[in-house]
């Protein structure tokens, strides 16, 4: 019963800590009462440390992504008991080393750690629930992300929550060391933090961009209706026309452009060669582009395109690369068309092979090399990576969490792309249908936000902000992503099994 009861309230202290709660400050605690009752019985039986720990993934992941069923409550519930599974094995498999003497409060840490690092590469990944975006507004210790990205600050995180669980279990001298040695490392991670945002805030950009980013609070049901499209374009060409004035580069968000924008029959691309004439800015947008391949079939790219007044068809474009899946591509549709009966969308998009970063060319000859994220891809710092591999000088994101409303999908969303800047140390411009539309700075700090009435998703408007370009700087993540945290997490592990405690017993 302990179990049952620890897993429930851990899962609540998790939900709580994640974007829209935000109670930041229960994300060092979350764990620490399922980890205690885990360890108060020795593990329990292994039936027992499955079923609770299945219990707190699969209550903690509804409860967080529940605004997923606004798309498919099926799909909702299938991804939430995949994650509460995998959850539970990786659980299971750190109590089999505590079993084996492993130290439990590094067993614990270390095996969820491995669980994050799973779920965010299997099966193209979903990185979303990572511990340490709970902390994506306490600047001074998430700068370690630009060394070992967020999964590491997940990790000090459980850590936390496992050494506090040791010192509850087993009161001895030797329970305390697990908590020594996170503190000190959480007090590294700060005199980190604050060493780097000191040395980026002294630095002067070499370039500054003005920028104008639309948001128009659209129904995402417009998308899908032929009959509005020159409405729904009417309306960003009037906030653009506002805005355009003070702006070198206007940002609409992802499909923007409604229809399919090489598709001549296309009302609203009249609509929008009438206006051109008018606004002498660049306008960066997306939009939807058809193709043939070489066997003559149309293929779909949900694409961000870089217009400017010298034609109508964009000379720079970039294809989203990480589809959704069921909500942009069906898997297998070739062989099994009736899985199109679990999307509403009516064809499905190819994946991009396109560079990431368009070139803004300015008046005066300078160029801003733009690294474009289309949708979700700014949750995936492999994007951002490459991006930036590429030559990108600042990130854009455009994205469309309209089919969210004002649940905490959009919140989450905005939280894990913050970290993009961090990891990068680009500037990263966000511009959203919906969602939050918002500039941030190098540290992960929001330096312009669109907001009204004290909200700042669901509202409409024109963000007019200042992006700046830094000397250019290659961080350790950017260069080497996860695989400094892989091997320095598999060698603590060699280490730990090298120092085993004397073995503990577990009911079979």
């Amino acid at each position: 019963m302990i179990l049952l009861i620890s897993s429930i309230l851990s899962a609540v202290l998790l939900t709580l800590s994640f974007p829209k709660f935000g109670l930041a400050f229960l994300a060092p605690i979350a764990l620490a009462p399922y980890f205690g009752a885990l360890l108060i019985r020795k593990g329990g039986t292994w039936k027992g440390v499955f079923f609770s720990a299945y219990l707190l993934g699969l209550i903690w992941h509804v409860s967080s992504i529940w605004w997923l069923s606004y798309v498919s409550c099926a799909g909702m519930l299938a991804l939430s008991a995949f994650l509460a599974l995998l959850f539970a094995a990786f659980i299971l498999l750190a109590m089999y080393f505590v079993r084996k003497g492993f130290y439990p409060a590094l067993s614990l840490s270390l095996f969820f750690l491995f669980y994050e690092l799973t779920i965010s590469y299997l099966f193209t990944g979903f990185p979303w629930l990572l511990l340490g975006m709970a902390l994506h507004k306490n600047l001074l210790l998430i700068q370690t992300a630009d060394l070992f990205g967020v999964h590491f600050i997940s990790f000090l995180l459980a850590f936390t929550s496992a050494s506090i669980a040791g010192i509850a279990c087993d009161r001895c001298v030797r329970s305390f060391i697990p908590l020594a040695i996170v503190l000190l490392l959480w007090t590294l991670s700060a005199g980190y933090g604050f060493y780097r945002m000191k040395e980026l805030g002294s630095e002067e950009p070499t370039r500054s961009l003005n920028v104008a980013m639309i948001q128009l609070n659209l129904p995402p049901e417009l998308k899908h209706d032929d009959s509005k499209d020159e409405e729904t374009l009417d309306s960003y060409l009037k906030a653009t026309e506002k805005a355009a004035p003070e702006s070198e580069l206007v940002i609409w968000p992802e499909t923007g452009v409604p229809g399919i924008y090489n598709d001549y029959a296309n009302p609203a691309l009249k609509v929008l060669q009438r206006f051109r004439t008018k606004v002498k800015v660049p306008l960066l947008c997306g939009l939807t582009w058809a193709e043939k391949d070489k066997q003559g079939e149309i293929q779909f790219f949900n694409s961000a395109a870089l217009l400017d007044n010298a034609a109508m068809l964009p000379r720079e474009r970039y294809y989203k690369k990480h589809l959704v899946i069921f909500g942009e591509y069906v898997p297998l549709e070739r062989y099994l068309p009736f899985l199109k009966l679990l999307t509403p969308i009516p064809s499905s998009y190819t994946p991009g092979l396109l560079s990431h970063v368009l070139d803004l060319k300015r008046e005066d000859g300078t160029i801003f090399k733009l690294g474009a994220l289309v949708c979700f891809e700014d949750v995936f710092p492999e994007s951002a990576r490459e991006a930036v591999k590429e030559g990108a000088e600042i990130l854009v994101n455009i994205t469309n969490d309209g089919w969210f409303f004002d649940s905490p999908g959009p919140y989450q969303h905005a939280a894990l792309s913050s970290f993009r800047a961090i990891e990068t140390r680009r500037e990263l411009l966000r511009s959203s249908n919906t969602g939050i539309t918002v500039l941030i700075d190098r540290t992960g700090r929001e330096k312009a936000l669109l907001a009204s009435g004290g909200k700042s998703v669901m509202v409409s408007g024109e963000l007019l902000c200042c992006a700046n370009v830094y000397s250019p700087r290659e961080t350790i993540y950017a260069k080497y992503g996860d695989l400094g945290l892989f091997v320095m997490a598999f060698l603590v592990f060699l280490i730990g099994l090298l120092f085993r405690r004397p073995k503990s017993v577990m009911v079979k």
